[in-house]
């Protein structure tokens, strides 16, 4: 199978009446085809493969085989610091595209090519000073290190405007929150209290996890938002204005922040847990949220490979999306549309994405 061909696409339709969205239905294309394409291979080839085939968040894909494979093997453990400069790498990159390209694009302007050469050259090399500077100057416009903690001093970087980062969340800002996402709980960190036992009983009793995974039967939401929720600025910030785009968006750079001063994180990014003889399943921290691998092996050969991605966890049917959604009041079609663009965004698909509205 192409790798073109595991995409798929999410398509989301929201159906209004009298300028009140009462539905939200999301259906994935996307298929399951992890274990289809990986099973009966010898562990080291498939996990040579994973890369290849889900090309999206590759290293840190590439990285959660590789710990799966070895929890399998009895070697189970946390991710080495090599591994963890690749995953903060991959998301710094993923959080530098979404202001360069896609806020500057939403603001009327275009990337600078130059920034993003720039960009793209200091993570190839791990380049954490020169990846400091382009933060610095193209999103904070401040001293990384000097990053707001308190919502007071985030308003007035808002306000100040200074950088395409400042100027969208101001929009964001104008516009208003959404707050019905709070109603879906914060996936809770995996290493930490019962969270993985939990998750793993579901993985092994439900057959359909991967497709619609839930955290003690209900959906939740991963991301920055819940690595960073009990972080200063963040929670201030989720009481003063929900669990918000404003405030994923945030998050995500309080978390660029971070990794661009070569910070250690707060919480492990990645880890492995061995689940028997010849299983393994492996757990990493991406710019979109907690993807899951997990592998049975026949020997050496993989009997059995799973995947559980971050956009399975945001985009469940009674998820973030739908309760920031329905029920919200719009009568104007392209400010709808909009709003609901940016809450897409902000949960970030790892996909494509179609956005119908159908009005009754």
């Amino acid at each position: 199978m192409n790798p073109a061909d595991l995409a798929g696409e999410l398509k989301v339709r929201l159906a209004v009446r009298d300028g009140r969205v009462h539905g939200v239905d999301i259906e994935s294309t996307r298929p399951q085809a992890a274990h289809r394409l990986l099973s009966g291979r010898p562990g080291a080839e498939a996990v040579a493969l994973v890369p290849r085939l889900f090309s999206i968040c590759g290293r840190s894909q590439h990285i959660a085989a590789e710990l799966a494979l070895l929890a399998a093997r009895g070697a189970a453990g946390t991710a080495d610091a090599a591994q963890v400069r690749r995953i903060e790498s991959e998301m710094a990159q993923e959080y530098l595209w979404r202001v360069l390209i896609d806020w500057s694009r939403e603001l009327g302007t275009t990337a600078d090519a130059v920034t993003m050469a720039m960009a793209r050259s200091a993570l190839e090399r791990d380049d954490r000073d020169q990846l400091r500077r382009i933060v610095e100057r193209h999103v904070l416009g401040t001293d990384a290190r000097q990053w707001p903690e308190r919502r007071s001093d985030f308003e007035l970087w808002v306000d100040r405007g200074g950088t395409v980062a400042a100027r969208y969340l101001a929009q964001l800002h104008r516009d208003g929150p959404d707050r019905g996402a709070g109603a879906v709980p914060l996936l809770p960190r995996f290493d930490v209290g019962d969270t993985a036992p939990r998750i793993v009983r579901q993985l092994d009793a439900d057959p359909e996890f991967e497709r619609q995974p839930t955290f003690n039967g209900d959906p939740a939401e991963t991301g920055a938002l819940a690595r960073l929720d009990g972080q200063s600025l963040v929670a201030e910030l989720a009481a003063a204005h929900g669990r918000s785009t404003l405030v994923r968006l945030a998050a995500r750079l309080t978390e660029l922040a971070r990794i661009a001063c070569s910070d250690d994180p707060d919480a492990p990014l990645a880890g492995s847990m061995n689940l028997g003889p010849g299983r393994g399943l492996a757990w990493v921290e991406t710019a979109r949220g907690l993807l899951l691998h997990q592998i049975d092996l026949d020997g050496d050969r993989v009997a059995r490979y799973r995947i559980v991605a971050p956009t399975e966890w945001n985009f469940h049917p009674r998820g973030a999306l739908t309760a920031a959604m329905l029920g919200r009041h719009e009568p104007c079609t392209p400010t709808l549309r909009r709003h609901a663009e940016r809450l897409l965004q902000s949960l970030d698909p790892c996909v494509a994405y179609r956005l119908e509205v159908d009005h009754a």
